[in-house]
């Protein structure tokens, strides 16, 4: 079984490429902001794109948590014979069902607007439509993707499989560049359309040239192997339906507030979800293969060793980064977004809801790696009772916030704060996946250490800012952010290393293991 050097070895190579993934990602909305800024434009894109982006979300959490423990299983119990048909079996069900789910999507896409954002005029609602259709072609490519990633990834074949993201990011932000002026909002699609192909041929290539491939065309398959597979693929489109719900929703209340918000409310939760699936969802991708296998070879103290493991990496990562997004946020913001027409004053409304957003980084990555950890025991049922919650719930609080406090822009995202406290709690004490016994005292200790650490970081950065000047200018602005961040980062891994927490010897050992 892998170490824990060998994990955090592998969610640095995985941390790599989500890193560069990330910034692209973060690129692309920043070049779509700079045509359309915090405006009806905006709202009017954001809307179209609003279920194709939570199908191919869908598509990427479903791969990871259903297909990579699927993946593990086969070859911890099978012959090769039999992982090659569970290949062929994901591969033909993922590419039938979503061209269904394609065809259905473009058709009814002028009704799904509707629903979506009902405060749209007739002219936004129509070009919307027409958008929604073509973004619908992206799932395609999008789950075959999926599907070729998570088997590379069950192989730990993680560099190429983590790379898919940076690839397409990179077309989106070279069609926007090169072609919106002559195409407007069909340079982004487009962008899309082709950057999920390249993704597709450039994980292809990796498996064809990796493996002896053994493709057939499989639609049925027998075994327990397949049965967790089909429990956990149901409960994933389950939860997805609760997802949509709560966008839906949330877009529609969005719809009706000042123009922009439904825009920099998308921005907010990208950019959070981002930091997230970088700093934890790394961390997740590794640990997943591992924990599946000892799960499948019933292997107890293996698996509490590695989701301790994970969860000690995951505090050592989001802890610092959520110090600089709490205390810097408008700086970060401006940052990435403004220039264009994207405004000071629309810096300003995305930076408190940033702000309000990153109060949920640590609950949100610790949720990332619980969802991990309870689809390698394949416990999807339990996965599908939290996440009923924590939707149901946060649609209460959206109204409520919202509608009743009239807290408008911090509503919602207070209320995904809310939901995940709840969630956590509720999962503390059901014990849901006999977590208790692998949050023992150590890793209590650990997190009081991670929690001090973090408070000198955000002392260090308070000194900085309240001794400094603001920035008048970009560059500026970079070099705070640097010097903040850094004397935030210096803080917080000295007083670890103080602490006990962090020994020197190991940082020097990975830092020699990485350069090799």
């Amino acid at each position: 079984m892998p170490s824990k050097r060998q994990m955090i070895r592998s969610s640095m190579v995985v941390g790599l490429f989500s890193f560069l993934g990330s910034l692209t990602g973060i690129l692309v909305e920043t070049a779509i902001a700079a045509h359309l800024g915090l405006s009806k434009s905006s709202d009017t894109f954001y809307a179209a794109f609003t279920i194709p982006y939570v199908l191919t979300n869908l598509l990427r959490t479903a791969g990871q948590f259903s297909l990579v423990p699927f993946f593990s299983s086969l070859e911890a119990r099978h012959a090769p014979e039999g992982l090659w048909r569970g290949f062929s079996y994901a591969v033909s069900v993922i590419f039938l069902g979503l061209s269904g789910v394609t065809a259905l999507g473009a058709l009814t896409a002028p009704w799904l607007i509707r629903g979506l954002a009902p405060g749209f005029t007739r002219p936004e609602t129509l070009l919307a439509s027409q958008l929604c259709r073509w973004l619908f072609l992206i799932l395609l490519p999008a789950g075959v993707a999926e599907a070729i990633r998570s088997f590379l990834f069950s192989q730990h074949r993680f560099a190429v499989a983590a790379s898919g993201n940076f690839c397409r990011n990179g077309i989106v932000i070279a069609s926007i560049l090169l072609t919106f002026h002559r195409l407007g909002f069909y340079s982004i699609v487009f962008g899309y359309i082709v950057g999920y192909l390249v993704q597709l041929g450039v994980l292809g290539a990796q498996l064809v040239v990796s493996f002896q491939v053994r493709y057939s065309l499989t639609l049925a398959g027998s075994g327990e192997a397949f049965r967790n597979l089909h429990g956990a693929g149901a409960a994933q489109v389950t939860a997805a339906l609760g997802w949509h719900g709560l966008v839906v929703v949330e877009r529609m209340i969005a719809s009706f507030l000042p123009p922009g918000t439904l825009t920099a409310l998308a921005y907010g939760m990208k950019i959070m979800s981002t930091l997230s699936e970088l700093l934890a969802g790394s961390v997740g991708t590794a640990a997943l293969p591992t924990l599946a296998r000892a799960f499948a070879r019933q292997q107890g103290e293996e698996v509490r060793r590695a989701l301790r493991s994970a969860i000690q990496i995951v505090l050592l990562l989001i802890s610092p980064v959520m110090v600089f997004c709490l205390m810097l946020s408008v700086h970060i913001i401006r940052l990435i977004f403004e220039r264009g027409s994207f405004t000071p004053q629309a810096t300003a409304l995305l930076g408190r809801i940033f702000f309000c957003y990153s109060l949920s980084l640590l609950l949100y990555g610790a949720l990332r790696i619980m969802n991990v950890y309870l689809f390698a025991r394949n416990e999807a049922v339990a996965f599908l009772h939290l996440a009923t919650l924590q939707y149901g719930l946060e649609v209460a609080l959206d109204l409520l916030y919202v509608g009743i406090f009239r807290w408008q822009t911090a509503g919602i995202p207070l209320a995904l704060l809310t939901s995940l406290a709840v969630v956590s709690a509720v999962v503390w004490a059901r014990d849901i996946g006999g977590m208790r016994q692998s949050l023992d005292r150590t890793l209590a200790a650990y997190f009081l250490k991670t929690l001090a650490a973090a408070a000198l970081a955000a002392l260090g950065v308070w000194g900085l800012c309240a001794a400094t000047a603001a920035p008048r200018t970009n560059f500026g602005n970079f070099l705070f952010l640097c010097e903040a961040c850094g004397a935030g980062t210096v803080a917080f891994f000295a007083t670890l290393v103080a602490l006990r927490a962090l020994r020197l010897s190991q940082v020097s050992a990975l830092w020699t293991r990485a350069e090799g």
